[in-house]
């Protein structure tokens, strides 16, 4: 058959912008020619050889169309147009009718054939063949018993994301750190000249390890860097990150709303809920309160409106919601370009959100647990386990290296696990020290307070107490736990927190409602006066009213924290000499 000339050129109408965050297209004028030329080429030339399928692929245009006016995912009908681009680019190229029964078991299993020589996944041969057969079946009404002789195979080869090392970390944070804080400063300083400025025009400078960078789009790089630290600090995902609202009740002022502790000792791994309109509520760890506030602050300069979204930036002087697109660019076309960093297998390392996920999927089961994990990610264990769990894969290996060799070392010895650590003078295992920068300096106590040395010296006189009644093993080391005796203690710190105030005011108030257990005034005094005393007069008048107010009300509210909910569980802390004095 002679090949026909395709002299229509390009129709606007046959190519849909998809609105998935890449500015991507699914441009159908493609597929009705040989040869796959770009977009750019056929609007800029009008000759190209018919791939003679017209109707078929006129057909599969109107049906995607419908799907995207009936509400469907842009994103889904994209990989399902670039599938069947690649379906036709092999029938062209193996001179194959395309949308015929043939065509499609010869496609297959020449993917499948690709899977057995181990360069082309399970999980990515599945993918393939759902999504051609929702093009078959869905979009063009072709015959589903056309796959019943196509091999179905599992997605037993699906990777998750590879969290990141502790060493990844150290390189990326401080560089994204120092980007958003020194375009910021610039920002702020004077908005309208960055607002204007040309995509082109150098309007702020970037300083790092001595060097000087000229930045043109420096909003965008503000706002890519603030969107990156707020993924590692709260283990968003992408899509949920560019959704979020800008919160109605804050301030710009640390000490207003957002409550932490003071600047030498911020680094509480605790979490304080923010209000983010229909978003609800995210968490963000009080030691980032800070660069939050300054987020919010450049923010709500580009955009004042009532429902306002958290990220945005400017392109061509308009205002453009945050894309993964623009996330992209600002890797590739910019961080790539000008510095260079790797991980300590000499790959590329570059921020990725998925990652910063898994970071935090790791980083929380490993203090909190499974459950925990799950719900902090908003994740089922299935999503977890399919995408949240292998860690990183040095870290991992560095782990199994340290449990075989103290393994070794106990059969050969026969000593103890810790004995065998010592022998082999292994100091600190590679999960310790890979999640040491995460364990809080500041340990929380139920009494409203937190500890800033739990493993000091009174935590070695509590452990000899706890060994002389038989309550710890041999060997153990117990934090202090003499909660009592937490006040006026130089370790304590106590955290402007709505939460933690409401705690504090519950174990006071659990304190007061006590003293109908015991003997006589006498008796009360001498357990508990000096510790109401303190806390109404050391404590309290140094706590933000507006603090104070809100926990009184979610004591009236809630009532009291579970913990001082019941005055008898006051009494089991009373001094045991005490005790002893009045019985």
């Amino acid at each position: 058959m002679t090949n026909l000339t395709y002299l229509s050129g390009w129709k606007p109408e046959l190519c849909i912008q998809l609105n998935d965050g890449h500015n991507r297209k699914a441009d159908f004028n493609r597929l009705l020619v040989k040869n796959f030329p770009s977009t750019k080429t056929m609007q800029e030339e009008s000759e190209f050889i018919d791939a003679n399928r017209e109707s078929v692929i006129l057909k599969m245009k109107d049906d995607f169309q419908e799907s995207i006016d009936e509400g469907g995912s842009h994103s889904s009908l994209y990989f399902t147009f670039n599938t069947t681009y690649t379906y036709l680019r092999w029938c062209d190229k193996e001179n194959i009718r395309a949308f015929t029964q043939l065509s499609i078991e010869e496609y297959m299993a020449a993917l499948y054939k690709k899977v057995l020589l181990g360069s082309l996944k399970k999980s990515t041969y599945r993918k393939n063949r759902s999504r051609l057969f929702i093009t078959f079946t869905l979009h063009l009404d072709l015959p589903a018993n056309w796959f019943d002789n196509i091999t179905v195979l599992d997605s037993s080869d699906t990777e998750s994301f590879e969290s990141y090392s502790r060493s990844d970390l150290n390189q990326l944070l401080p560089f994204l750190m120092k980007l958003f804080n020194q375009t910021y400063e610039q920002f702020i300083e004077n908005p309208s000249k960055h607002i204007e400025a040309h995509k082109l025009t150098e309007t702020m400078v970037f300083r790092w390890k001595g060097d000087t960078y000229k930045l043109c789009a420096g909003i965008s790089k503000m706002m890519c860097s603030a969107t990156f630290l707020l993924a590692y600090y709260t283990y968003t995902n992408t899509s949920d990150l560019f959704k979020l609202k800008q919160p109605k009740n804050t301030s710009f002022s640390v000490g207003e709303t957002w409550y932490t502790m003071p600047t030498d000792k911020r680094r509480a791994f605790k979490m304080i809920q923010v209000e983010l309109g229909d978003h609800g509520v995210l968490e963000i760890p009080k030691h980032s309160i800070t660069f939050f506030d300054k987020l919010l602050k450049a923010s709500r300069i580009l955009n004042k409106d009532d429902d306002a979204l958290l990220f945005n930036t400017i392109a061509y002087k308009q205002l453009r919601p945050m894309k993964a697109a623009t996330l992209q660019d600002f890797i590739r076309l910019w961080i790539e370009k000008h510095f260079i960093f790797t991980d300590q297998t000499g790959r590329r390392l570059r921020p990725v959100i998925s990652r910063f996920r898994e970071t935090g999927s790791q980083l929380t089961a490993y203090h909190q647990g499974k459950l925990a994990n799950d719900i902090m990610l908003n994740n089922t264990p299935n999503t977890r386990k399919k995408s949240y769990s292998t860690g990183n894969k040095y870290t991992n290996i560095g782990m199994m290296q340290d449990t075989l060799s103290i393994r070794q070392e106990q059969a050969q010895a026969k000593v103890s696990t810790k004995e065998a650590q010592q022998n082999i003078a292994i100091d600190v295992l590679v999960i310790e020290q890979e999640y040491k920068a995460h364990i809080p300096n500041l340990s929380n106590t139920p009494n409203g307070g937190s500890c800033a040395n739990p493993f000091n010296t009174k935590a070695e006189k509590y452990t000899r107490k706890a060994l002389r009644h038989g309550l710890a093993k041999e060997g153990e080391r117990l934090a202090c736990a003499d909660l009592l005796a937490c006040f006026g203690c130089p370790e304590q710190v106590i955290v402007q927190s709505v939460n933690d105030i409401w705690s504090l005011l519950s174990f006071k108030l659990c304190i007061e409602e006590a003293m109908y257990l015991h003997l006589d005034a006498h008796h009360y005094r001498k357990n508990f006066e000096d510790i109401i005393r303190y806390i109404e007069n050391q404590i309290l008048p140094k706590i933000k009213k507006t603090v104070i107010k809100q926990a009184e009300l979610r004591i009236s509210n809630e009532g009291q924290h579970p913990l001082w909910s019941d005055s008898d569980s006051i009494l089991e802390l009373a001094p045991s000499q005490s005790n002893k004095e009045h019985s």
